[in-house]
């Protein structure tokens, strides 16, 4: 029975650059009636009329993105853990899908501003949210025993 793990030095048909192949792709790729084409080529090919998929759409790319995202993990993540992050937690749910939903309501985060729910007793939803400064988040506070 013949070894399918052993390698054969095989050359790119369009960059001419050789490497090891495992003899079982090699038999796969003719079966297919494929070349036999290296990863950098075959990106290459694939990516001729796009731009990078990923080049410069990151969020470490975007200070406000970054920003709004944080915000918004944050919240979600207060939410999730209910009256175990605080009492007034207990019945708040985080009804964004997804980031793109809450950019879309309520757009990037402005610097010195953070997430708000307008009434302190709703959801995270739409209509229920804004940017606020601190000053504005402590004049939309409940009262101080309120949660007792």
């Amino acid at each position: 029975m013949p070894n399918e793990n052993l390698k054969h030095k095989v050359s790119c048909p369009l960059c001419k650059e050789s490497r090891l192949v495992r003899s079982d792709v090699i038999k796969r790729v003719k079966a297919s009636g494929r070349e036999l084409i290296c990863k950098p080529c075959n990106n290459k090919i694939r990516f001729k009329e796009k731009d990078h998929p990923r080049k410069g759409t990151g969020v470490k790319n975007n200070s406000e993105l970054l920003y709004t995202r944080s915000s918004y993990y944050k919240a979600k993540q207060r939410c999730k853990l209910g009256e175990g992050h605080h009492k007034c937690y207990k019945n708040v749910e985080f009804r964004f899908l997804s980031l793109q939903q809450l950019v879309d309501c309520i757009g990037l985060r402005p610097k010195n501003m953070t997430l708000d729910r307008i009434d302190p007793l709703g959801h995270y939803e739409a209509g229920n949210v804004r940017w606020a400064s601190a000053k504005e988040q402590a004049e939309n506070r409940l009262p101080r025993n309120y949660w007792k």
